[in-house]
């Protein structure tokens, strides 16, 4: 019985010594840190450009207006006004940061530009696809004297 209560205390020290070491010795995110930088109300935090050191994690920063509007046509812009904008390894991402159901765990969520094309493209798509449909009666819908029923 002693056996398992020294067991029991044991354990219970090696988890919260891990959970201390997990919680103080964990490295900033880099992405994290640009989306810090790239929401800052200050213009120099902005435009500073957030790199990790030894070149194996991504290299984050903030791109200029003029980055962002020559990389994308007006319509793909307006679309991703919410979305904040940053540069991965000089590829130009939009991100935001969401929380997913049953957590209160914050994510950021980033997009690539072809992936905003798509995104918009098909959303479009869908958009036209249901103004035309919406109008429209199909023939012998509604039963009656016509195409379509007076009552549609």
């Amino acid at each position: 019985m002693n056996n398992g209560k020294a067991y029991l205390c044991a354990g219970l020290i090696i988890c919260i010594g891990w959970l201390t070491a997990c919680a103080s010795g964990q490295p900033t995110d880099s992405a994290t840190a640009a989306y810090a930088a790239a929401t800052s109300q200050d213009a120099a935090a902005r435009q500073a450009s957030t790199q990790t050191a030894g070149g194996k994690k991504p290299v984050w920063s903030v791109p200029s207006e003029a980055e962002v509007a020559a990389s994308l046509e007006k319509k793909y812009l307006d679309a991703t006004k919410d979305w904040v904008k940053l540069k991965k390894n000089d590829e130009l991402m939009f991100c935001k940061r969401y929380r997913e159901i049953g957590t209160s765990i914050p994510k950021i969520n980033c997009i690539t530009v072809s992936e905003v094309r798509v995104q918009v493209d098909n959303m479009e798509k869908y958009r036209d696809d249901m103004r035309n449909k919406s109008g429209k009666c199909t023939f012998g819908a509604g039963g009656g004297g016509g195409p379509c029923s007076a009552g549609q």
